[in-house]
């Protein structure tokens, strides 16, 4: 008799924007609402898509944990648009798988 296969979990990966330099909270009121619109209608759709502001002394990241990582969502061009209009340098890395 075989054994059982466990079921394979779906791929996570992982992006980030990094803001250089940190910072201050009140910037980001737009950012966090388009992070909860994007979270929300990943769901609706059976996806995963979630984003979270990650503040350090010298740094501001917003993490992004997705299953579809090359596709280039509206929330994605959104935060960048959102970002740079608050004149905010900003990188983005390449998405990295995660295991969870």
């Amino acid at each position: 008799m075989a054994p059982k296969q466990r079921p394979r979990a779906p791929e996570r990966w992982a992006y980030a924007y990094q803001l250089n330099p940190s910072q201050p909270e009140p910037r980001f009121a737009k950012v966090k609402m388009l992070l909860r619109r994007a979270r929300i209608a990943a769901r609706r759709d059976g996806h995963l898509w979630t984003g979270q502001i990650v503040k350090d002394a010298h740094i501001t990241h917003i993490l992004v944990v997705t299953d579809a990582p090359h596709e280039v969502r509206a929330v994605d061009r959104a935060i960048a648009a959102e970002l740079k209009r608050l004149k905010m340098d900003f990188a983005i890395t390449g998405p990295a798988r995660v295991s969870v």
